[in-house]
């Protein structure tokens, strides 16, 4: 199978790489500078939990360059979903299916959309991997991958992805509730990351403090009342359980959004808490702890975003601090 993979940085590179093990399988990663250009002349390194490989894989710089192809991944921040699958239009015009793995809510149906296809599948990750430096992946965790779709004419496909990965080594599996699993993993996501992002700790940290613990749960539950009014059917009966057993099992993460904030660039808070706030609003639901970590979120975001200056030690808020700023909102 020939698989493009659009926005290959730490994931889309982890996948890519072991993706390169399967059959004659023909793994072309797309994505930027310098991380491309040191792929091209050493190969990419990926080292951490799974041990240390070198990889010699296909590198460019845009989509354009490849002509045709079986399956195009995309593995960019939400925010990026709608430009990367534009500007691999031509391979999913001429028959490629596309996979999304991301965070966040609604990507399926705007690439759906903005592409005028059915040819879409979704995918959630708990793997955990950091671009330590150009050409160089650190796996830091190893965790479920679960694919689907919402459209039942690629669950075959679905299928045949989900063995492909488990061969590489991934623990993979399909679903036929995938708006569950995204949702699932929303929960999670909102509970844990913007309270990580906002105070600079590790998951088993923020599980680790009784005051942070206690808002990780009323973010889910505020997520939950949502996920009732939409009459969604979560891979979990107990959502508050799960992210807080997340949060202890990937005790030594950094959270995304919290790599984000380091790195200066812009998070994706709006695919995930601004999404359930903006739907809790459309069901009349108050959901006011979600409101006050998005402001602080956006806030630290907007500064760097604005000075062109990484986050500082200032942005980031003390426990006590931040705990009384959301519960008294």
């Amino acid at each position: 199978m020939k698989i493009v993979i659009v926005g290959s940085g730490a994931i889309g590179s982890l996948y890519g790489a072991f993706l390169s093990r399967y059959k004659d399988n023909e793994i072309i990663l797309v994505g930027r500078n310098p991380h491309v250009a040191a792929i091209q002349s050493h190969g990419l390194k990926i080292e951490g939990v799974l041990g240390e490989h070198l990889f010699h894989l296909k590198a460019i710089n845009h989509a354009r360059e490849v002509s045709k192809a079986d399956l195009v991944i995309v593995t960019t921040k939400t925010y990026d979903t709608v430009t990367a699958a534009r500007s691999a239009r031509h391979l999913i015009d001429a028959g490629a299916h596309v996979l999304l793995i991301q965070n966040g809510l609604g990507t399926e149906e705007m690439v759906a959309k903005e592409l005028d296809t059915t040819k879409v599948l979704r995918a959630t990750t708990c793997m955990g991997a950091l671009h330590d430096s150009p050409g160089v992946v650190r796996v830091t965790g190893c965790g479920l991958t679960e694919i689907g779709s919402r459209f039942a004419e690629n669950y075959t496909l679905v299928e045949e992805l989900s063995n492909m990965f488990k061969e590489v080594g991934f623990d993979v599996k399909s679903s036929e509730n995938i708006e569950g699993v995204v949702w699932t993993k929303t929960l999670v996501n909102c509970g844990i990351n913007p309270v990580g992002a906002l105070t600079g700790l590790t998951n088993g940290e923020v599980y680790n403090n009784k005051g942070l613990r206690g808002l990780v749960v009323t973010l889910v539950n505020e997520a939950v009342q949502v996920v009732k009014a939409l009459g969604i059917e979560l891979t979990t009966d107990d959502p508050v359980r799960y992210a807080l057993g997340t949060a202890k099992a990937t005790g030594d993460n950094i959270n995304s959004m919290l790599q984000d904030i380091r790195a200066g660039k812009r998070t994706e808070i709006d695919a995930i808490t601004g999404e359930v706030i903006r739907l809790a609003k459309e069901f009349g639901l108050d959901t006011p702890s979600s409101e006050s970590v998005y402001a602080l979120v956006k806030a630290i975001e907007s500064k760097y975003l604005d000075n062109g200056e990484a986050a500082s030690e200032s942005d980031i808020f003390e426990i006590e601090e931040l705990v009384r700023t959301v519960t008294t909102s």
